[in-house]
């Protein structure tokens, strides 16, 4: 008993002296759009990430639950008092959040559960303190260099669509939302004084598509900028004008035809803003119910008789091979079209699970995205900042200045990125890289 009463002395003696830490604590704690090196070989995840609450979940055999976190067992009220125990026996961290947060010019404060717990470190070993620390160094360090070197020099956005502008019901986050108006206006309604000079979509739908998923406020001003659209096999100035395009040949299209045939599964080919298929199903019916696209018609030839995809005069810039098992695209048909695709010398490629791409050889969005540029005289690598999630956005994000992969991203595009944001689609992530690496 005497030896609680001095324990419990002690720690009341330790926390007093706590509460003379500032009170304004809260505003030093700010949420940070977190991101880390191109470099991924040992790749950690952002800050806000690693100290997120996980949800209790049941053990393997049913019966046991995972222990409790910091954030399961404390109230708001004591959290807070425990976060300034921390703080005064940790006033080295205390000093070092403070000069991070103030280094990067953020202002998103996060509840008392989130500030506290990412204080304190929900934790439970040295080792993985001093793992997180050296991470932690690590991030701000590479922060520092690319905020001060290569931040200046940005002109330029690229963005992909789906997956990084919009969330997984295809729509805007406000964050998102205000940061595209914010570079459109810079770019082609302000005054030339502006740092952010040319705003642009770097995406696989038809540009009717992103003009119709981006929603009433931004989608009818696509209409004012360039734009790379179906993977980057379709591009126009702000005029509209078409600076570089592809198609595939009509023989690849016949043999791959004949795959989905076989396999059968659904295909749709791209005609610039016209969409084919030679049947109607479900998963083809998504990309305009759903996706935005413009409406899918049934190729027909010039007396209005059915005819394939092959058959169709003007060709298709790409084709979409879809379905809605997407186990099966992946582990089965995928392998049969990267054979084709070696035969034909010809690129496949996906962005969404229920849908892999055929694009025509030695092209790509990255690809797409240079002969933009060098029409609109942009230096991608010195003046473009690109934004996106995808396995088709990774190469997009290497040829960039600073490639930026949203939380969400897949591991193909986080190891072509330079940061890696904390926030996913569905959290604003894009908006926030903007403002975090492109406007002043």
């Amino acid at each position: 008993t005497a030896a609680v009463v001095v324990l419990l002395a002690t720690v009341s003696s330790v926390a007093s002296a706590a509460f003379i830490a500032p009170p304004s604590r809260a505003v030093q704690f700010c949420k940070l759009p977190l991101a880390t090196s191109r470099s991924h070989a040992n790749e950690q995840p952002g800050r806000a990430a690693q100290f997120r609450k996980p949800p209790l979940a049941a053990a393997s055999n049913g019966n046991e639950q995972q222990q409790p976190g910091k954030g399961d067992l404390y109230s708001d009220d004591e959290l807070f008092d425990l976060l300034n125990l921390h703080l005064a026996i940790n006033p080295e961290q205390q000093e070092q959040e403070q000069q991070l947060n103030e280094e990067l010019n953020v202002a998103s404060i996060p509840g008392i559960h989130d500030l506290v717990l990412e204080a304190i470190g929900d934790v439970t070993s040295s080792s993985a303190t001093n793992e997180q620390s050296t991470t932690n160094q690590l991030r701000f360090d590479n922060l520092q260099t690319i905020l001060r070197e290569k931040k200046p020099k940005i002109t330029a956005i690229a963005t992909d669509v789906d997956g990084t502008l919009l969330s997984a019901g295809q729509d805007l986050h406000p964050i998102t939302r205000d940061a595209v108006l914010k570079a459109i206006d810079q770019c082609y309604n302000s005054s030339n004084a502006n740092k952010i000079k040319h705003f642009f979509p770097a995406t696989g739908k038809s540009r009717q598509g992103a003009i119709g998923s981006l929603g009433k406020d931004i989608g009818p001003l696509l209409h004012e900028c360039p734009g790379v659209y179906i993977q980057g096999l379709y591009c126009i100035d702000r005029e509209g004008n078409v600076v570089f395009e592809k198609k595939l040949p009509p023989l690849v299209v016949g043999e791959a035809e004949q795959l989905v045939l076989d396999c059968g599964i659904s295909i749709v080919g791209y005609d610039g803003d016209d969409l084919y298929t030679t049947e109607q199903t479900d998963v083809v019916r998504s990309l305009s119910e759903f996706y935005g696209e413009p409406t899918v018609e049934l190729v027909r030839g010039v007396d209005d008789t059915l005819i394939t995809l092959a058959e169709h005069k003007n060709g298709c810039h790409k084709l979409l091979i879809m379905d809605n098992d997407a186990e099966m695209l992946k582990t089965v048909v995928r392998q049969k079209l990267e054979k084709l695709a070696e035969k034909h010398g010809v690129i496949v490629t996906q962005a969404l699970p229920t849908m892999l791409e055929l694009l025509p050889g030695g092209c790509s969005k990255a690809v797409g995205v240079q002969k933009l540029c060098d029409a609109l005289g942009i230096d991608a690598e010195t003046e473009l900042l690109a934004l996106g999630d995808a396995e088709n956005d990774a190469e997009m994000l290497s040829l960039a200045s600073i490639g930026v992969a949203v939380g969400n991203a897949c591991p193909v595009a986080r190891s072509a990125s330079d940061f890696i944001m904390t926030e996913r689609n569905d959290e604003g992530g894009a908006g926030l890289a903007m403002e975090q690496f492109g406007f002043d």
